[in-house]
């Protein structure tokens, strides 16, 4: 089971604007974009930035398109878009 398996599980998590939000959402929705920044760009969100702490904590392998590929399986998998959202 990976970290991030692990804290959705446990529901441990911050409040964003006033919302509770678990950090393994938190996390993934960093990741998406620190990710494609790391990937398209070839610039890493921080100093401290790490990929090998990206592919252990979601339980991927693989380096550049392959990696983000991978990562954006769980992403989707993880995320809800509602499209049936009616502006009245």
């Amino acid at each position: 089971m990976t970290r991030f398996e692990l804290d959705q599980k446990t529901g441990n998590g911050t409040q964003v604007n006033g919302t509770p939000m678990k950090w393994s959402m938190w996390n993934l929705i960093v990741t998406k974009r620190d990710l494609n920044l790391w990937v398209k760009l070839g610039m890493k969100p921080n100093r401290n930035w790490k990929v090998s702490q990206v592919k252990e904590y979601f339980g991927i392998k693989g380096s550049g398109e392959v990696l983000l590929e991978r990562f954006m399986v769980i992403y989707n998998e993880n995320t809800i878009h509602n499209t049936n959202i009616k502006n009245d």
